[in-house]
């Protein structure tokens, strides 16, 4: 994706409508609207996840999590909770988030094999989902940075990108997603570039960030892929300081939660010393694709 400085149509100034000289003439729809709308259409989402939407994720999502294993991860809650000593190691509120979920889920059990679930969506769905979808769908659990997080294949760059066509599609607000990969690298090519008087076609940094700095909600995929180069790391530090100012949503996704990329001894982002920048995006609205039993069990587990 390559991000180019404004170019202002030559036939209707930019205003997506031609008005003509004779006022009794109607204003008609200039030919750059329809190249405008498809370029919305699209906010810069990769070919792969441009016809995703929230309902075709879940689709997705549950044949990915068979209700079997979920039951047997419900059985498993229920026999800690039931049993005192096994309650007694669960610390920080763990065993009243397992409760939480066995009676949201509608939990049984059952003395003939797996118990029974009348809403097992509540087991199933990733941590954080109905905060993502009612932010994207509804406007609400507003928040300045939101944490999508998940191995590969985990579905976190396809949530990502239909939770910004459904809020766009929402609010009519204008919406961009960048690979943070590709984005540096164009990045990088201005920094050298700047070097050679043959470039006749300079872009400044200014140029490609603004794209960035002005959409109203910006997806940044694959945010732990930072490059180690200062001048990156400075630059997007720069961007979210903007974006955190202007109360305009950026959704980040990675691998692992905010902590362990921000406090890893590679992450580009510790080596400015920003504690306010690394402490906001520490507090993000966390999503994790995984499921919110398997999460806890797992959590359990290391514990």
């Amino acid at each position: 994706m390559v991000m180019n400085q404004k170019i202002v149509c030559s036939k209707c100034g930019g205003r997506g409508i031609l008005i003509d000289a004779d006022p009794t003439k109607p204003a008609i729809r200039c030919s750059c609207y329809q190249q405008r709308v498809g370029a919305q259409t699209h906010l810069g989402i990769p070919p792969r996840y441009q016809s995703s939407t929230l309902d075709d994720f879940w689709s997705w999502w549950i044949t990915e999590h068979p209700e079997a294993t979920l039951l047997s991860q419900l059985d498993l809650a229920n026999q800690l909770l039931m049993n005192p000593m096994s309650r007694a190691t669960l610390k920080n509120g763990l065993d009243l988030k397992l409760e939480h979920i066995l009676q949201k889920s509608g939990y049984q059990p059952s003395n003939q094999g797996l118990g029974v679930a009348k809403h097992i969506r509540y087991a199933l769905q990733p941590s954080g989902y109905d905060q993502l979808t009612g932010w994207a769908l509804q406007g609400k659990s507003i928040s300045d940075f939101w944490w999508i997080s998940g191995g590969p294949q985990s579905g976190r760059s396809t949530l990502a990108a239909s939770a910004l066509k459904a809020r766009v599609a929402r609010t009519s607000e204008s919406g961009l997603f960048i690979s943070i990969r590709t984005f540096s690298q164009e990045l990088k090519d201005v920094y050298y570039d700047i070097r050679s008087f043959k470039n006749t076609e300079f872009q400044s940094e200014r140029a490609l960030m603004q794209p960035l700095m002005d959409t109203a909600v910006l997806v940044i995929d694959d945010f732990d892929r930072l490059d180690n180069d200062i001048r990156l790391a400075r630059a997007f530090a720069q961007l979210l300081d903007y974006r955190y100012a202007e109360s305009k949503p950026t959704l980040l996704t990675a691998t692992q939660g905010p902590r362990s990329v921000l406090q890893s001894e590679q992450s580009p982002l510790i080596k400015l010393g920003d504690e306010s920048l690394l402490r906001r995006l520490e507090q993000s609205q966390r999503v994790e694709c995984q499921p919110t039993l398997k999460s806890l069990i797992t959590l359990i587990a290391s514990t």
